[in-house]
């Protein structure tokens, strides 16, 4: 079954199925979620299943022998239409993407390719990854296919973060949310992709994760963003935050890894992330909310809340909030070791007072 590589999202593959009977697919859909949960494995495995030839839309079924099944699989399906990084070093799409060079204006790119006739099949189906890295000029490039949209055209925006989309484009499609996957479902991964031999070392791994499987690779290739994970939740759930400690420990662990700038500051963007999910961890469980992985220091962290009142969860989310500030200022290219060093002193000044 070709759903069978997609793990944790089988309710979302029967979701596609019904609307699919029901003639209500949506011409624009955005899959928003943590990085490394399968979302763009999804979108591609959709995009399969309406190509085949062997199986009808309604079945949502792919027979992987097919021409159009190994087009796809190929990468090479005339109606299908990918964006992405060009590069791991790039972090912006460019409007030479969507709209074509400046030689090449409108006669090629992501709009253009919309804009025609389907070769093979019976609609056009285009992958936009890492959406959120469309500038405003791309994204206003862009946005002409959601406003006008063709009737044979189905786009797929992949999304980390909502708030990284401008609201005129979230406004154009309908969000389909991708939870964390569990803990078994990504060691699984990491041995069914040979990431890891031992199932102990991958189990390990998977704990760490926060249910991605981006970040379980990323740790894998780095220990030490391992040891730096530990050691900032350590210091968050103890309850005797030390901001100085915290803050050289972190900057020269992401200096001891090593690599170019912009390498240090993709590193210092994953503690950034682990810190994000630390305080939405708190956070879902003071509103007893749980939900994807679970990572015990937040539930440790938590607990210290014993009223649960609505003042305390908007201080965690306070905390969350200052943490989204510094992926900001990294993002923006601010130096990397006044970003975390200003991070772990506003921490400080927000948990030591409480001594909560």
């Amino acid at each position: 079954m070709i759903w069978d590589s997609i793990r944790g999202h089988g309710e979302r593959v029967e979701w596609f199925r019904r609307t699919i009977r029901r003639g209500r697919l949506s011409h624009a859909y955005v899959f928003a979620g943590p990085d490394g949960v399968g979302k763009l494995l999804f979108a591609r495995t959709l995009a399969q299943c309406l190509f085949c030839q062997r199986h009808s839309n309604e079945e949502l079924l792919a027979c992987g022998e097919c021409s159009a099944c190994k087009q796809v699989m190929a990468k090479s399906h005339p109606d299908l239409h990918e964006v992405g990084r060009k590069s791991v070093k790039s972090s912006q799409l460019t409007i030479g993407q969507f709209i074509g060079e400046d030689e090449t204006r409108g006669k090629e790119g992501l709009c253009y390719d919309l804009s025609r006739l389907p070769m093979a099949g019976d609609r056009k189906i285009a992958i936009i990854d890492f959406a959120t890295d469309m500038n405003d000029a791309t994204s206003n490039a862009f946005l002409k296919n959601l406003e006008e949209p063709q009737p044979k055209a189905l786009i797929i925006l992949i999304a980390d973060n909502l708030d990284g989309l401008l609201p005129t484009i979230r406004s154009r499609c309908q969000t389909v949310r991708f939870d964390p996957l569990s803990t078994r479902d990504v060691a699984e991964l990491l041995v069914q992709q040979e990431l890891v031999a031992e199932p102990t070392e991958a189990a390990a791994l998977a704990e760490l994760s926060g249910g991605s499987l981006a970040v379980a690779t990323q740790l894998l290739e780095h220990p030490t963003l391992r040891e730096l994970r530990d050691a900032l939740y350590q210091q968050l759930a103890s309850g005797e935050f030390q901001s100085f400690v915290l803050a050289e420990k972190l900057t020269s662990g992401i200096e001891a890894i090593g690599g170019d700038a912009a390498t240090q500051r993709r590193n210092a963007l994953w503690l950034v992330r682990f810190g994000l999910e630390f305080f939405r961890a708190a956070a879902l469980h003071l509103s007893d909310q749980p939900q994807g992985a679970i990572i015990p220091a937040a539930v440790s962290f938590a607990r210290r809340f014993e009223a649960r009142s609505p003042e305390e969860f908007e201080f965690v989310m306070s905390l969350f909030e200052r943490v989204a500030e510094t992926e900001q200022h990294i993002e923006s290219n601010v130096s990397v070791p006044r970003c975390l060093e200003a991070l772990c002193e506003d921490l400080g000044r927000k948990l030591c007072p409480a001594r909560r």
